[in-house]
């Protein structure tokens, strides 16, 4: 699978607040090798590794479209809903907003 270059910049991941995990007594240990710290009983994700993760998963979604694959958008909470929404029907996808 050739590599794609996406538009991934970890400042932008750090002003939408990327960085917020779970609060730490609500967090799985497989989640471990994700989290970078500790702060006010929240772990802060590792961005580096998000982004690689994120542009993985651009690749592969891009190569399923490219063969006509279908896919089920999800989004379920109020502050997602609307764009969850906007982006299926730009993208001619199904969604799951509510």
């Amino acid at each position: 699978m050739p590599r794609r270059s996406w538009n991934i910049h970890l400042e932008e991941m750090m002003e939408e607040g990327v960085r917020f995990g779970h609060d730490t007594r609500k967090w799985n240990p497989i989640m471990l090798p994700y989290s970078s710290a500790k702060r006010k009983g929240i772990h802060i994700i590792n961005l580096t590794t998000t982004a690689r993760f994120l542009s993985e998963a651009c690749d592969l979604v891009f190569d399923a479209a490219r063969k006509g694959k279908q896919f089920l958008i999800v989004g379920t909470k109020n502050k997602a809903a609307d764009s969850v929404s906007r982006a299926a029907i730009r993208a001619r996808c199904h969604y799951v907003n509510k």
